[in-house]
């Protein structure tokens, strides 16, 4: 049997650059989100305001769907980071603790 090492597998960059990548994608969708957030929460007026500034039905359903979905794309990027970080943390941990049972 051939050692583990020898096995052909596709490339996996290392974990520490997969964890780094994760980080600064978390953190990107983080940010993005925070922005998206602000900008509609500043530009899209709530009620009447709303209904002054864009008296047309469509146009106002279609302002508020952008915001919906720009928001929503975010947040799901910020979901889908956050469960890569803890897989990526969770393979390191278990990884270590057979690292250090074999040392």
């Amino acid at each position: 049997m051939s050692p583990i090492n020898e096995l052909p597998r596709p490339y996996a960059p290392p974990l520490s650059r997969q964890i780094r990548e994760a980080r600064a994608r978390y953190a990107e969708a983080l940010q993005q989100l925070s922005e998206a957030t602000s900008f509609y929460e500043r530009n899209i007026p709530k009620g009447d305001e709303l209904l002054d500034l864009i008296p047309d039905e469509c146009k106002r359903a279609l302002t508020i769907q952008k915001a919906i979905e720009d928001c929503a794309h975010w947040d799901a990027e910020v979901s889908a980071t956050e469960i890569r970080l803890a897989r990526l943390g969770r393979i390191a941990l278990q990884f270590g603790r057979v690292a250090e049972q074999t040392v």
